[in-house]
């Protein structure tokens, strides 16, 4: 199986985000998919916060299609700041607003078109941006039928909610649900915005292991189940030598540590 390199939140630290890349073997100085066959996942949000998202979205649309050509991939995954612009809520957003209006047109386009999307299964490692807890898992289990509800089943079926809802504009599903944790009306988060804490405590049922970001953490912690592991090492840590990411070999998925020269 080939190597899977994944990777959260970038906020906008388009340098940091690119120093990422470059350790991991994935891309030169000159911005060349240097990756080979080698999957890289995004986790999502790489909007607001740092001053050059528009850069990192300019880059995964350089290095996505020479990865894939290159027999590679990268997997761009949407997360809840990507998603609040596509329901038209601008509350978290730091960007311009003249800026607002092209990149969610941009966006719908991408994931129609499948270069983005909201849940990836490798390795037996189901990733998404905030993780599937026991209520949506099983509130997904139901939607299956009699369909196995195997990692590789559970994300084709929301990444078919997803495209069907960004297609229509609806964002009903429980996929999309805000926990009262979070300041919503929902029992239970979805992909987009569940808590980690709450993650962390409700998700016995769930059977396979998820690699999730959405929360900051000083360093990649993994839960005591083994189940969970959250990603968000903090772009800024970069080039302070404190970011790790995850690369992936088959069913074991390892800690990578950028440190100082």
């Amino acid at each position: 199986m080939r190597p899977a390199v994944a990777v959260g939140d970038a906020h906008g630290e388009y340098y940091s985000f690119a120093a990422v890349l470059i350790h991991a073997g994935l891309m030169d100085a000159e911005l060349n998919w240097t990756g080979g066959r080698s999957i890289f996942i995004q986790l999502g949000d790489i909007l607001d916060r740092g001053a050059d998202p528009l850069q990192i979205d300019k880059l995964l649309d350089l290095l996505q299609p020479a990865a894939r050509a290159a027999g590679g991939d990268i997997i761009r995954l949407v997360g809840n700041h990507e998603l609040e612009i596509l329901r038209k809520n601008y509350f978290i957003t730091s960007l311009p607003h003249y800026q607002i209006g092209p990149f969610r047109a941009k966006i719908i386009q991408d994931i129609l078109s499948g270069a983005w999307q909201a849940a990836y299964c490798r390795g037996g490692f189901l990733f998404t941006h905030a993780g599937v807890c026991d209520g949506l898992y099983e509130a997904l289990k139901r939607e299956l039928g009699p369909r196995k509800p195997t990692c590789a089943n559970i994300a084709a079926l929301i990444n078919r909610i997803f495209r069907e809802a960004v297609s229509a504009g609806n964002y009903k599903h429980p996929i999309f649900n805000v926990s009262r944790r979070r300041g919503g009306a929902d029992s239970f988060g979805g992909i987009f915005w569940e808590d980690l804490s709450a993650l962390f405590a409700a998700h016995g049922n769930c059977p396979f292991r998820q690699v999730v970001g959405h929360t900051m953490v000083p360093q990649i912690t993994v839960s005591e189940s083994r189940k969970i592991t959250a990603a968000d090492a903090g772009m800024k840590n970069v080039f302070a030598g404190g970011f790790e990411y995850l690369e992936i070999r088959g069913r074991h998925a390892k800690i990578i540590k950028i440190t100082e020269d």
